[in-house]
This record gives structure tokens, sequence and C-alpha cells, in this order.
């Protein structure tokens, strides 16, 4: 879009957060906050094994434990709801466990009593009689295997696909070098600040449930459709959300069990999860592998790609779309005519995968950016250069690639040649080198991307100039702390000509507005943005008609600023939004309805694409193989920037979960099945003290969308973790080895042993 239709009073500046007022003073809301009169407490008894048959469940001493309610096991329920279905091979999810368990952590009983403690005290009483089967934790040992998850599942394997364009025989046939490689992008736990929740409360005709979640309004439409009692409405409520990062989106067992605990007992129900529960039962995220060969010409071009992308989906198909994902987006930024790319998804005993920030992306960038650095190793090329040797050109946008994505803008090589040079790469090269000779071993590592976002079907938003002129806009998108609340005052505020401070921005509620979709995909602001600029417009509009009539001008004539309509060029003669808006609703001008307010549906008609180039300089200590990233500077195309300071941040934490993965984090399970990291204690998670210097540049080239956002809130975790492990490597070079690291996290005990080797 022409930046010109928006003047830069408010879009495009550093505004500080309107919602962290609130937050920071303690007068937030989040589930663990809600207090319901009379409520009652569920906690869960969950499989203690990988895979088992379960042969009987004695419930009854827990039924007689001091402040129980109620126990439900599944044969309870078994005639009262519905089982999560799949169009994979599979067979159906059950609320608690029928007769089997395929993962540590899956829920096999409720217990329902007056307070949380006799709940949980109550679960040690309940006996279950297992009997264990032999578990699958590697994907590739479970399409060997005899052993069946899923009865319909031949060799495990929930579903396969296969994409590709060219000729890919042709091209290896002519290359002069071949590049093969395992690569693998590890499970890790997605692990929000705020730990799952849900509670629940029935009045007989609304049946409202408030849970920490992504997705209200799916919410909303799979209780009826799961609960077999007659619930003539439903209202779902999303209160403040402690973090999410894609790990809220799928429905949970609990979010159907409380209400219908709430339904069956007469009385509020609540459920929040701890820690350790989360730990073993939130889906997991990650977890592809990539077996990638690429053919290269003399010179570094890239002639063809052969990939398999394969999904370790865990217990229950939610993640099949993650390793199709990847397999559209593995030929990255690069101009690549030949593929041939399959992409499976297989069963093990592990906590399901599910969606974890860039869903897809980071793996698919991860494993291409590998085979480059890996590549221009082997052909003695610079990183740089052959990046530029493979980017798609500028002449080529819009581009198709090889799996029909068609990326919508864009100037890669401009963009990496500039990115190179803005963010020192060479520079920080050289310096690394002078601190070689001063013992220190600093690597510096780069990685150029390209990621999509921001797809349909659409997102809604209303926005209304209330009566005493302040402004009420409501989101159907559910933000979970992200910021977008200020980006849409932002948006709304230079529309209708109003300060910030007068616009309050609601969410979270199915009853605010007729149906939102879901805060995920970095399409919040995006395609959000654009149903808030669209109902604003409305607005803006119809006010304008009404300021005119009070000033009998002409409405061209009129400017909106600072909640007052004046004619252009006599500031002085004006009126303000207030006594548009009383005019507006109780003596609307001849021809025009009562009230100043819009809903929009705004879709985006497809997605865009960001891109970008980032650098990471790490450390390596040669005592101990511990690596810290001290240095990571980004370049990154955001179409338009709404709030360069919300970029900042959601980049920056973007980074800090890719050095997680990159460095520290990994779900660990021993070969029978059982989680080896079940908790805090002992699953890393990066800190503050972890985190280096962050340097972010931003690149504005706008997009189709009404403000010409990209949407960038998983940049970070795409474009991070390849830059850190060829930092890694550089380093060791810098030592006289050349290593070659495939799979993350790269932990103290793996570069001592690479030391060691010499």
């Amino acid at each position: 879009m022409s930046q010109g239709l928006f003047s830069g009073r408010y879009v495009g500046k550093r505004i500080k957060r309107i919602e962290d007022q609130r937050l920071l003073s303690g007068r937030g809301s989040y589930l663990d906050d809600l207090r319901l009169p009379g409520a009652l407490y569920a906690y869960f008894v969950r499989s203690q094994y990988p895979h088992a048959l379960i042969r009987s469940i004695d419930a009854s001493d827990a039924r007689k434990a001091s402040g129980v309610v109620a126990v439900y096991t599944y044969r309870d329920i078994e005639k009262l709801v519905e089982p999560f279905t799949f169009e994979v091979a599979s067979e159906p999810m059950h609320l608690l466990a029928s007769g089997k368990v395929r993962y540590v952590g899956e829920p096999i009983a409720m217990i329902v009593a007056r307070d949380p403690y006799s709940a949980r005290d109550a679960a040690d009483l309940v006996v279950v009689d297992y009997e264990p089967l032999p578990a699958m934790v590697d994907p590739y040992r479970a399409m060997e295997s005899d052993i069946k998850i899923h009865e319909p599942a031949e060799k495990n394997i929930a579903f396969q696909r296969s994409l590709g364009c060219g000729d890919p025989d042709k091209a290896f046939s002519s290359a002069s070098t071949i590049i093969s490689e395992k690569l693998y992008s590890q499970g890790v736990a997605p692990t929000p600040m705020e730990t799952r929740g849900v509670a629940a409360v029935f009045d007989g005709y609304t049946l409202t449930v408030w849970s920490s979640t992504q997705t209200p309004f799916d919410l909303k439409e799979e209780l009826p459709s799961k609960i077999k009692l007659q619930i003539p409405r439903v209202r779902v409520i999303q209160p403040d959300v402690g973090g999410a990062f894609g790990a809220k989106i799928a429905r949970y067992h609990e979010e159907i069990l409380v209400p219908l605990a709430s339904m069956l007992l007469g009385a509020p129900v609540k459920w929040q999860a701890t820690r350790s529960e989360d730990h073993v039962s939130m889906n997991r995220g990650r977890d592809l592998y990539g077996e990638v060969q690429a053919a290269f010409d003399r010179e570094g071009r890239i002639l063809g790609m052969k990939a398999r992308i394969t999904g370790d989906l865990g217990a229950y198909p939610w993640g099949t779309e993650l390793p199709m994902i990847c397999a559209r987006m593995i030929t990255g930024p690069y101009k690549i005519e030949s593929a041939s790319i399959e992409a499976l998804g297989v069963y093990t005993n592990k906590t399901p995968l599910m969606a974890y920030r860039g869903a897809g992306r980071p793996e698919a960038t991860y494993f291409i950016e590998r085979i480059m650095s890996i590549a221009a190793d082997e052909l003695g090329i610079d990183d740089v250069e052959i990046r530029m040797k493979n980017l798609v050109r500028a002449r080529d946008m819009p581009y198709r690639n090889c799996s029909g994505l068609t990326y919508d803008s864009g100037d890669y090589p401009s963009t990496l040649a500039r990115g190179v040079e803005k963010l020192g790469y060479r520079e920080l090269r050289a310096w690394a080198e002078q601190e070689y000779r001063k013992s220190r071993l600093i690597g510096v590592g780069l990685s150029f991307y390209v990621e999509v976002t921001s797809g349909g079907p659409f997102e809604s938003a209303t926005v209304r100039i209330e009566p005493d002129g302040r402004v009420t806009i409501i989101t159907g998108s559910s933000p979970h702390g992200q910021g977008d609340a200020t980006g849409f005052a932002q948006l709304a505020a230079e529309i209708l000509g109003v300060r910030i401070e007068d616009i309050r921005v609601l969410w979270g509620d199915t009853d605010l507005i007729a149906r939102g979709v879901i805060t995920a995909g970095s399409r919040t602001m995006t395609v959000g943005g654009g149903a808030v600029i669209q109902a604003a417009r409305k607005v803006a509009e119809k006010a304008r008609k009404v300021a005119a009539s009070i000033l009998e001008a002409r409405e061209e004539d009129l400017v909106a600023e600072d909640g007052r309509f004046y004619v252009r060029g006599t500031p002085d003669k004006y009126v303000t939004i207030k006594q548009v808006a009383e005019k507006a609703y109780f003596s609307p001008p001849e021809g025009l309805e009562p009230g100043l307010e819009a809903t929009v549906y705004y879709n985006p008609g497809g997605p865009v694409y960001p891109f970008g180039v980032h650098v990471s300089v790490v450390e390596v200590d040669r005592e101990t193989g511990r690596v810290r990233v001290i240095l990571h500077r980004s370049y990154d195309d955001v179409g338009r920037a709404i709030n360069p300071m919300l970029i900042e941040g959601q980049i920056m934490g973007g980074v800090a979960q890719a050095i997680g993965q990159a460095l520290y984090e990994e779900l660990l399970y021993d070969d029978s099945g059982f989680p080896k990291n079940p908790s805090l204690a002992d699953y890393l998670v990066p800190t503050a003290l972890e985190m280096p210097t962050f340097e972010v540049f931003l690149q504005e080239t706008p997009t189709k969308h009404p403000h010409g956002t990209r949407g960038v809130g998983e940049i970070g975790t795409i474009a991070a973790p390849p830059a850190v492990i060829r930092a890694i490597e550089d380093a060791l070079r810098r030592a006289g080895i050349r290593a070659k690291i495939t799979r993350m996290p790269v932990k103290p005990e793996h570069i001592l042993e690479i030391l060691n080797r010499g």
C-alpha cells in the first residue's frame, strides 16, 4: 500500500504497550486468578506408562476420600462424550483412556473435590492395573517394528505425501557435487510462563468456560460437538494468557472434561495444571528429521534437491501439518527448479506433537541453511557468496516455489547484501580472528530465511465510537502477550483522528463478536489489523459525514486530529469527536442510521512472506565446552512496521527461544519411552543470564495488506538456530577443527568431544 495512507502520527511510532500498566500493576486476570463461588477442583490421574493395556481401574477408595465429590473414568463418561477423531490412520483419542495408554501423561481418570489438595491426594488412591507393552521413541525404529501404536497405521505411519517439481533425477545426474545429510530438529517443550488451565460453570442454559487458550471460538464450537448433553448456549472466555507459543491451539482433554463435570455436578469446576503435569501432557514442538540431498554445480549453484521430512507425531496425530509445512518451505529463499520432497508422520509413544512458535518453518530453515553452509565448506565458497548465487531474484517475484507456494514480493539478494553490511558480518569475522590471537575462541555465523505468515480464512473486528467519544475495538483475534492491542489502537487512532489514550481494545470473549479465528502463524497484526483498518475506515467515513453536517462544510475539507474535526486551514473552527458521536447516536443527519460502529471480516487473500538475514556471535570455552551466544544481530523485512518496539520485542523473544533450542533444550526419553527430564529441574530453559546483546534492524517493503505488514512473531525462532550453529562451526574452525553439526542442541559434552578429537 502507499505509505501516504497513514500520516505517521501513530503508525510507525515506538509507542509503549497500552496493556502493560494493568499487567505490571498486578491487575491482570489469569485463569488461576478466577474465583468462582462454590467451585470444585479437578485433578487428573495420568498414565505412568508410555504404552500399556489397562486391565482395570479401581477408584473405590478415591471416591470415599475426604472432600472428593466425584471420580470419573472412561466407563463413567463414554456415553456422554465423543472422542477426538482424525483424518489420518489412527484410532480415536478418548478423553479418558479406554483400554490402552500411549504416552506417559495421558489422562486416565478425573477426580473432582472440594479443594485442589483433596483432589490431588485422592489421585494416589486410584489403582490402575497396567499390562506394559513395548514402547517406541524413535520414528525410524517405529517404521521397522511390528509393534502397533494405532491398529490402522501400517508400520506406524500416519500419513505420507509427496511434493515436487522439475526433473530432480536429471539435475542430480549433471551435478558435480552432491551434499547428503540427515538433520534433526529435536523435540522441545513449549514451556509458557502460565500452565494450561480451564474452568466452567453451567446455569442450565449457558455453559460458560474460561480457558488459557489461543482459540476460544474453536473451543466454543467444539464443546457442543463433544459433550452429548443439551447445551442451549456456550460462551468461552479467554482470560489474560501468560504465553502459549502454539501449544494452546489444539483442544485438550481437560477443556472438554472440566465443563462436562460442571454440567454433571451442577457446580463450577476449575483445573490448573502443575508445571510437571504440563511437561508431560502439553503438546511438544519440533521433532522433525530432514534427510536432504542437494545437487550443486562447480560454481555452487543448486541444480536440484531430494528430501524426506519425517515428523515424530508422538502418540496421536495432532501435528500432521508440521512435516507438510516443513516440506513446503524446505527450498527456502533459493531458486530450486527441480525437487522431489516427501513428508510423512510416524507414531511414537511420546506426548503428541503440535505447533510451537514457527511450526515447521524453523525446521525447514534449519535444514536448508545447514545444507547451504555444508555445501559452502565442501566447495570452498564463502557463506555469503553461495547464498547470493542461489537466492530468488526480485525479477522472479511473485515466485512460485517447488511445492506450489507463491512468495509475494521482495529483493532477496539486495537484502542479503545490505544485511551483511548493516550487521557488520565481515567486520565481526575479522574481530573474531583478532580475539583468537588473544586465546578467545569466537565464531560468527550467518543465515538467510524466508517464512510464510498471515494466512486465512479471515479475521474479524468491530470498531465503535461510543456516545462519549471514546473508541472501543473488539478483535476476533486472541492475543496472548504480544502487544497486539497497542498495534490495533495505533491503527485506529490514526484513521479516526483520536488520541490513543481514548481507545480500549477487547478480545477473548465469544460473546463480544460473532466469530474470530486464531492468534497464530504471525497473523494477528497482519490479518486482525487488516480487519481493524477496514472497520475503522467505515466508522471514520460516517463520522466525517456527521461532522460535515455540524460544521456545514464539505467532507473533503475536514481534518480529523486529536479528537476533533476542523476545516482545513482553520483549526479554530472545529467540533469534538464527542459532539459528533452524540449527534450520530441521537440526532443523525437525514439519510444516516444512528450510531458509529462497523464490523468487518477481513480475508487476507493468501499469505505473505517475511525474509532477512541473521548473524550470531558465539564464544566457545575450550576447557568446559560451554557455548555462549554473546551477540545476535538481525535485519528483517517486516513489510510495514506499525510499532518498531513491538517488533523488536517479538524478534528478541523468538531468538531467545532459538538459543534455547540450539544450545539447551531437548525433551529426552529413555529407550522404554519414559521421560528422562520431566521437570524444569532437568529440562534446561535459558534465562536472562544466557541471553546475548541484541541488535535489531528493520527493512520495510510494504505488502498488499491495508497496512503493508508481513508478520514477525516467529522470525527469531526461524532465522536464529542455523546462525548459532554456523557460528559454533566457525569458532571450531579457528581451532583448526572442521566440524559438521547436524543436530541440536549442541551441548558442552559434544563440543569437548569435538575438541578432543581434534
